[in-house]
């Protein structure tokens, strides 16, 4: 039933009246929204959870931010391990770190479609300008009109370039695909992608914590000090923020299992 209550928890924020979608329907939408409200009111952190993994809400993943910021500061390396938070804060809502968006977007602009026009588009404004500073101007007038479309042409392409970056922005926070080898992990020459490193996704994972760390510059976290003291720290957050997750999801569903049956 837990599974069942994350899906009504889920569509209680998408639709007025949310009710059960399979089998006979016994709970009407205000008793499902009561269970979920009583819910949130005695588990407010695992409902954050729930909503910053189901729903995308930004405001209860900045609420789950801050609890593991102070799970950090109480840790004996509280820089170190506010990073390791966040990376799994990532792992736990199956979505990309920063650098890793910032990675997709920049993939995005390069390999899709819209980024060729883009770049096509530029490039043509950028030979119309070329062409103008090199053209003699025999006049002040001449000289002042070419001055002036060239600035228009400037400006026509960094509002290209920022419709492109508003594009890609939005591209990489709907799917976490690879844009060069589109989800296959492998190149057109049937080599693997060297872009996600034949992953097909930018999804963070357990084992590549550390390689995060180095790769962002974050830190060179040596064997002894990752085995006896970060990873363990790291397990413990990501099975305490799946088991506060499921132990609301539990709730919910007992909750309205007894609704059900009243």
């Amino acid at each position: 039933m837990s599974d069942k209550a994350i899906e009504l928890f889920i569509r209680m924020h998408l639709e007025k009246t949310p009710t059960l979608q399979r089998g006979r329907q016994v709970l009407t939408g205000d008793v499902i929204m009561a269970v979920m409200g009583a819910i949130q009111h005695q588990q407010p952190y695992g409902c954050d959870l729930i909503s910053a993994r189901w729903l995308g809400d930004m405001s209860a993943m900045r609420r789950v931010e801050e609890r593991i910021a102070e799970w950090a500061r109480d840790s004996s390396r509280p820089d170190l391990l506010a990073h390791v938070g966040m990376v799994a804060l990532a792992i736990f809502c199956g979505k990309p770190t920063n650098d890793q968006e910032r990675k997709l977007v920049s993939l995005w602009k390069r390999y899709s479609e819209q980024g060729h026009r883009s770049k096509r588009l530029i490039k043509r404004y950028q030979t119309q300008i070329t062409l103008l500073n090199n053209m003699v101007s025999d006049t002040e007038f001449r000289y002042s009109q070419n001055d002036m479309e060239i600035s228009k042409l400037q400006n026509l392409i960094e509002n290209e370039k920022a419709r492109l970056h508003k594009w890609a922005s939005k591209k990489a926070k709907e799917s976490f695909q690879c844009p060069k080898c589109s989800g296959s992990g492998f190149s057109s020459s049937e080599k693997g992608c060297n872009e996600c490193g034949g992953s097909g996704c930018f999804v963070p994972k357990a084992e590549n914590v550390r390689q995060h760390l180095r790769r962002t510059g974050i830190a060179r976290v040596s064997d002894k000090l990752w085995n006896s003291e970060i990873k363990p720290k790291f397990d413990e957050l990501l099975s305490m923020l799946n088991q506060e997750h499921d132990e609301t999801a539990r709730m919910m569903g007992k909750r309205l299992c007894e609704e059900r049956a009243a």
